[in-house]
């Protein structure tokens, strides 16, 4: 508690008649200095018992877009605060969780309102500390923290980050700036089932679309290899790509190898466009490490064929009108045209491949769909001909004019899932 100038100058004059009745032996003098310090106490009492009723009075409502944030996440924050002043004069401000970072707005109140958005980068749970009230009257000022029952919302944050990541990449020491979480992201075929998160769960189950929509937080369980084993192909990125799409294209691989990790060995099929493909045990990691950081280009004689695969072609036309467009004619006359056509080499590798994977029903492909499309369509269409579900993850498409492209392509392939990461 601070006096203000008018209560200072009152203490002066207090002073000053103290000083003037020991210098004059003036009763009157000391009367009216104890008079002034008697009216400075009862003024003082006033004003903190106007506080305490203000500090009980005030209720702070928050709404938060989200209450579960990845890493350095945005959360937006609307704030209504309702208080009785009394004859103190107040104003308010939030005051952030610990280590928030605010970014726009202004956590101060204004007509009892306030908006604004900050960076969450601490890990774990998070409060806010309360609301900041300043209050004065003619005689004292005081600003204080009032915390009780203005903490709320709880906010909870993970962390986000690829463990080997730079391993895979080939880096060496340090980190990017932007850090993906794969594990987390990528929710392909291994989940059958939804449930509230437990104590003791890991974070990388964590449904965080889910999550974030229900306000609660929840998990996937992956099933088990008596459902089926699964199988990773990877579609390498050509050469001349840029190293930041290289790095996307890494961590997405080494998220879904990590995703897919149900306690079995199960193959990983690294291809370059329609070269001829390599297998490796998903228990070879170090194997797998090094292929990802291959970046010559394999060559091959063979071209693969520039269309999606015939079947893909005949669910596309079954659903034209009875007046064909000029592109429904020439997908007809382009399918007429490659009838009795010999399957390529990689045609052949792969269907061998897909016959010798008898256990695996779940495929998921990670590729940075650059360029031509036709290897990808036809190895989806294959999954789908054998009964299998096929997952895509595009690594680098997401937000780029190709994407609607990239989408389509993969869907009209027969693909259960395509995700843009």
């Amino acid at each position: 508690m601070r006096p203000t100038l008018l209560t200072g100058l009152l203490l002066l004059f207090s002073l000053l008649s103290f000083m003037y009745a020991w210098m004059m032996n003036s009763a009157e003098a000391a009367a009216a200095g104890l008079g002034l310090l008697v009216f400075v106490s009862l003024s003082a009492g006033i004003f903190q018992t106007n506080l305490r009723s203000l500090a009980l009075s005030l209720t702070v409502v928050r709404e938060a877009d989200r209450t579960v944030v990845d890493q350095n996440g945005l959360i937006s924050i609307t704030s209504a605060i309702t208080a009785v002043t009394g004859r103190l004069t107040a104003s308010f401000d939030d005051v952030l969780p610990p280590g928030a970072l605010l970014v726009s707005g202004s956590p101060a109140f204004t007509a009892g309102r306030a908006s604004y958005r900050f960076r969450l980068p601490v890990i774990g749970s998070s409060y806010f500390q309360g609301v900041r009230a300043t209050c004065r009257d003619q005689f004292f000022t005081q600003t204080l923290l009032i915390a009780r029952g203005a903490e709320l919302p709880k906010l909870t944050m993970y962390p986000t980050g690829i463990t080997a990541t730079h391993f895979a990449v080939g880096q060496g020491s340090g980190w990017r700036a932007v850090e993906f979480d794969r594990p987390a992201l990528i929710s392909g075929y291994d989940t059958r089932i939804l449930r509230p998160y437990a104590e003791g769960d890991s974070v990388r189950n964590i449904d965080w679309k889910l999550s974030g929509k229900h306000q609660e937080l929840y998990v996937r369980l992956k099933m088990d290899a008596s459902g089926g084993l699964p199988a990773l192909f990877i579609d390498l990125p050509p050469e001349g790509t840029a190293d930041e799409l290289r790095l996307h294209f890494a961590e997405t691989a080494v998220g879904a190898l990590e995703s897919l990790n149900i306690g079995e060995n199960f193959p990983v099929v690294f291809f370059k466009g329609a070269a001829d493909p390599e297998i490796i045990s998903s228990g070879k990691t170090s194997v797998i490490l090094e292929k990802l950081k291959e970046t010559e280009n394999t060559t091959t004689g063979e071209h693969l064929f520039r269309l999606r695969h015939p079947s893909s072609l005949v669910r596309e036309t079954m659903i034209t009108s009875r007046d064909p467009t000029k592109t429904e004619l020439r997908v007809r006359e382009i399918m007429r045209e490659c009838a009795g056509r010999k399957p390529t080499a990689f045609e052949s590798k792969m269907g061998s491949i897909s016959a010798e994977m008898a256990k695996q029903t779940h495929i998921t492909y990670v590729t940075a769909a650059l360029g031509d499309l036709s290897h990808m369509t036809y190895l989806i269409n294959e999954t789908k001909r054998h009964q299998r579900h096929a997952t895509v993850f595009v690594a680098g498409a997401a937000g780029t004019p190709r994407e609607t492209k990239v989408r389509t392509a993969f869907t009209l392939a027969g693909a259960d899932v395509v995700e843009m990461v």
